[in-house]
């Protein structure tokens, strides 16, 4: 007997090892639209100890990373990630990661504007607006694909 009800959702959301704003309010989306049906593949649970300033402590997490991405359907990809320090670093790595396990990558409309930004269009397979339902909707499509 399984935790989580069957069809359950196992996302990734971008971060730069932050909880923005933007983040936390995806969450709370997800949260109200599927509550309890979804799992959350982004926290970051990890050591505190892991100084992730450091080249041991970046391979550390990284590695985690891998964990994490590998079990999930899809990556939804927070422009706003790359604003955050460190964030295009952190945020190419997940993309990186992503594609080595063929992950779908959806992008998420950012919060204070309407157009998705041109420069990380070539890596989204499609663009939601930040509406959970258009977002499980989106991702319902490439994971059937997938499935076949």
């Amino acid at each position: 007997m399984s935790f989580f009800p069957a069809g359950t959702y196992d996302l990734f959301l971008t971060h730069a090892w932050h909880y923005t704003d933007e983040w936390q309010g995806l969450v709370a989306l997800l949260d109200e639209y599927l509550p309890g049906k979804w799992r959350n593949w982004s926290i970051p649970w990890h050591d505190t100890s892991i100084e992730r300033q450091t080249e041991g402590g970046k391979a550390a997490l990284e590695k985690l990373l891998h964990g994490h991405i590998s079990m999930t359907s899809a990556i939804l990809l927070l422009p706003e990630t790359r604003t955050m320090p460190e964030g295009k670093l952190w945020l190419e790595k997940q993309l990186k990661i992503g594609a080595h396990y063929s992950k779908p990558v959806i992008g998420i409309l950012p919060h204070k504007n309407s157009v998705f930004p041109a420069d990380l269009r070539q890596c989204v397979n499609d663009i939601a607006g930040r509406n959970a339902r258009e977002i499980i909707e989106t991702v319902d499509r490439f994971c059937s694909k997938t499935a076949l």
